[in-house]
């Protein structure tokens, strides 16, 4: 089974969490969750008082899912680890964890999970933007697999994982790094912008991708709303 983790925050354009959840509504998952952060500090409060009312809109539609809210501004990585790590026996082994201003594509579930199964180095399979891939964000690695492509650099707007996976890749990152410590993709990025990435040999590179096991869906995407904070 697998569960659906929707990552919120305070956002301008309240209405993108309906085309969020409209785009995956058609799957069956164990629980459904949707997280959603604390205000940052510095806003006003008019400002929290439509967090609020915005937060009780959603609980009040979406009935089907759990609403965890947290009062300190943690931020996207933050946030999803300390849910993981406080709620590790409750949620189900598999995971599709999904931002709030992202619309997937149609797909199948059950089929895209086997093809993850089947794939033992695979940790975090994403669905990327439809849009031409930055070639200094994800360099490809292997495209020889008929569904996926390995790659260095990943997106977590939205993508699938276990929960065991999850917390050893949260574990095992540096002190520093990742926006601030913000964001998970980013600390990849930062070590391929590093001057020694170009230097250390491409087994050294795998050694590093085998930390995060990343693979990109073929056909699998999503649009990016932008969402305005």
């Amino acid at each position: 089974m697998c569960d659906l983790i929707l990552c919120g925050a305070i956002i301008k354009q309240e209405e993108y969490i309906d085309k969020v959840i409209h785009s995956v509504d058609k799957h069956k998952f164990k629980q459904k969750f949707i997280l959603f952060d604390g205000p940052p500090p510095s806003r006003m409060k008019t400002s929290y008082n439509k967090y609020k009312k915005y937060k009780d809109h959603i609980k009040k539609h979406y009935p089907d899912f759990q609403v965890i809210e947290y009062t300190e501004n943690l931020y996207y990585k933050n946030m999803l680890e300390k849910f993981i790590k406080e709620n590790y026996s409750v949620v189900s082994q598999n995971l599709l964890i999904i931002q709030d201003d992202v619309v997937l594509d149609e797909f199948d579930l059950e089929t895209t999970l086997e093809i993850k199964r089947d794939l033992d180095e695979c940790r975090i399979l994403y669905f990327r933007e439809n849009r031409k891939r930055c070639a200094h964000w994800f360099n490809v690695i292997d495209e020889s697999n008929p569904n996926l492509i390995k790659t260095h650099g990943w997106s977590e707007r939205v993508y699938l994982i276990t929960k065991e996976d999850l917390i050893d890749i949260l574990n095992n990152l540096p002190l520093k790094g990742g926006k601030g410590g913000k964001f998970i993709e980013f600390y990849y990025q930062n070590m391929m912008s590093r001057k020694t990435w170009a230097t250390i040999t491409e087994e050294e590179q795998l050694e590093y991708w085998k930390r995060w096991g990343c693979y990109e869906h073929k056909t699998i995407h999503h649009k990016h709303l932008v969402a305005k904070r």
